[in-house]
């Protein structure tokens, strides 16, 4: 939940909210308001906050500004049923806004039995019915090259197991996952980048899939993106609870209203045999020791800390990577299955991300690690002023000068104004501000300091912890792009 102030202060919700909404969480925002009749007269922290997040919220509401008991009956419905919106059909943020007449402090006694009590949640069927099943049962037996895609996903052992048992009985499926799907097997794919990167065109044919399978939310790979709108799968079956339309490929067949467990059991057929992943798993072995060795050869920058700081990071852990490149680069290294990764890829905006962090840290017993690029970190420092800051929280602050994805992406690192404009460079470092909040800093500039304050810097400590890294920003994009 949510609580705010009237006037600019619900404005400042926007980012978090947009977020929730496309990464379906739940969440209830409360607005306090002015009272209807003195909106727009002129009056101190008023705005119009009637619908205020109206493009990104599943529901909005606005209580009565009076205290009769009808008034009262109602508010408690108009509750309830925003508490319901926000988890059925599925999560999603709802506004409920409150319009308050002075005086503000004043309690009105209220006989508790007259309040309504809606708790009232609908249920579904979990079931397709059995011609539309026989369909995609018939579909999967036909097709020779299976593609499961899984997106932003929380931990599920459950659905581990039962993609994995899909690919042990049949050698014609592929499973592509990054960090943040939480999915880990020797039998998947997780450096996704890497292969649809290296892909030359007779393997772009040959491993065109004839059936994507998605599962969960945004991929973070615009490769894997251009590869799949370019070499169209002939089906795309979506998996979403809501039924949404999600044609990220160009090429959507069928929306499935079920949650992908129950029915992937049914595509487990007659064992299949097939060189598909085969082949695939062959071709990125051999990619896995080309990085290797192009890794040996680097150095010092962005690439190099990234692949230190997860091969460091503590078993049973939890993983909240910074967007721009840090959710980029993480898909380049193996992140040990004990720890669970998260990012804000609901949106993939920089705003908030170390208030993310730290509340993720708070609900979290083990260690926490958020890795950031500093404009990000800059961006979001108010999150630090927070007397409630969690002392396992560790932030790894990655200071290249600027907005360095702007260096790796094609157009902007070929025009004038990039240092400028796009990078908007701005040579400070964290360490007077992270003093000032009373936490434990850490500065290094170089692999063996990186390597030495790494064996401490996850250890427990009685405040928060942050290890602010400079690289170098042009040398750090010349290597991302080789």
């Amino acid at each position: 939940v949510l609580v705010c102030t009237s006037g600019t202060a619900a404005l400042n919700y926007a980012p978090a909210i947009a977020e929730a909404y496309y990464q379906r969480l739940p969440l209830l925002v409360l607005t306090a308001d002015r009272p209807v009749e003195w909106i727009d007269q002129a009056d101190m922290q008023s705005i119009r906050q009637s619908n205020i997040y109206k493009n990104y919220i599943k529901k909005s509401f606005q209580l009565p500004q009076h205290t009769t008991d009808t008034d009262t009956w109602l508010s408690d419905r108009i509750v309830s049923e925003a508490i319901n919106h926000c988890i059925y059909p599925d999560f999603g943020p709802v506004h409920i806004n409150v319009p308050m007449q002075e005086p503000l402090y004043e309690q009105i006694e209220y006989d508790d039995a007259k309040r309504s009590k809606c708790i009232n949640i609908a249920s579904t069927q979990n079931q397709l019915s059995f011609e539309s099943l026989e369909e995609l049962k018939n579909t999967w037996k036909a097709c020779d090259k299976k593609l499961i895609l899984v997106g932003l996903h929380v931990p599920s052992e459950e659905l581990n197991e039962l993609l994995e048992d899909l690919c042990i009985y049949d050698g014609s499926v592929l499973v592509f996952v990054e960090h943040t799907a939480n999915l880990s097997s020797s039998l998947f794919f997780h450096n996704i980048d890497r292969l649809v990167e290296t892909f030359d065109e007779a393997q772009k044919l040959a491993f065109r899939p004839d059936l994507v399978l998605t599962i969960g939310g945004m991929i973070v790979s615009k490769k894997v993106k251009v590869f799949l709108r370019k070499y169209r799968p002939q089906y795309h079956w979506n998996f979403d609870k809501t039924a949404a339309h999600h044609d990220t490929f160009q090429a959507l067949t069928h929306v499935i209203p079920l949650e992908a467990k129950i029915v992937l059991p049914h595509l487990k057929q007659e064992k299949k045999s097939c060189d598909y992943r085969k082949n695939l798993k062959a071709f990125d072995k051999m990619l896995i020791k080309k990085q290797a060795e192009y890794a040996n050869e680097i150095p010092f920058c962005d690439y190099q800390v990234m692949e230190t700081v997860l091969q460091n990071l503590p078993k049973n852990s939890q993983l909240q990577l910074g967007n721009s490149t840090p959710v980029r680069y993480a898909n380049l290294f193996e992140v040990d299955k004990s720890i669970r990764v998260y990012a804000n890829r609901g949106v993939g905006g920089i705003d908030g991300a170390v208030s993310t962090a730290a509340g993720a840290a708070s609900v979290y017993s083990g260690i926490t690690t958020h890795i950031t690029g500093d404009l990000a970190f800059f961006y979001d420092s108010n999150a630090l002023w927070n007397r409630h800051l969690p002392k396992n929280l560790r932030i790894v602050l990655i200071n290249n000068d600027g907005g360095n994805i702007f260096r790796i992406i094609n157009g902007p690192d070929k025009i004038g104004e990039l240092e400028d404009y796009f990078e908007t460079k701005n040579p400070v470092n964290a360490r007077q501000l992270v003093e000032n909040f009373e936490l434990d800093y850490y500065f290094c500039a170089d692999k063996i300091q990186l390597d030495a304050l790494l064996m401490t810097f996850f250890e427990e400590s009685d405040k928060a912890k942050v290890l602010e890294v400079a690289t170098p920003n042009k040398i750090s994009a010349e290597v991302m792009r080789k």
